[in-house]
């Protein structure tokens, strides 16, 4: 599922990150976890979030169809994650206005990773 593609260019200080919420559009095993995203976390937020993926053994953010699991999409046209403060450094390091988020503006949904 994507998001209509977004016009205009983004904020670059992230402040329409919740109206847009097109870099949380992808596809299953698109963030995984570091051991300090695990601790970060905790176990609650781990049990409830993430799983461990049988075959490489590496734990990912649960994916709900084609969208990030912690992705709140309970209201209209707003996009908020629910785990922010404790996010994953793969969600950390993207930034609004950079490459990847305008491609996911372009789509509506994040590209395909590459290799």
């Amino acid at each position: 599922m994507s998001l209509r593609p977004q016009a205009g260019e983004p904020d670059p200080r992230g402040g329409d990150c919740v109206a847009c919420g097109c870099c949380c559009h992808h596809g299953p095993l698109t963030v995984h976890l570091t051991e300090s995203d695990e601790s970060r976390m905790g176990e609650e937020l781990l049990r409830r979030w993430t799983e461990v993926h049988a075959r490489s053994g590496f734990r990912f953010v649960r994916n709900a169809g084609e969208r990030c699991a912690c992705l709140d999409v309970s209201v209209p046209g707003r996009f908020p994650c629910v785990v922010y403060e404790r996010r994953p450094d793969d969600c950390r390091v993207f930034r609004a206005a950079s490459a990847g988020c305008l491609e996911a503006r372009r789509l509506g949904r994040l590209g395909s990773p590459i290799g």
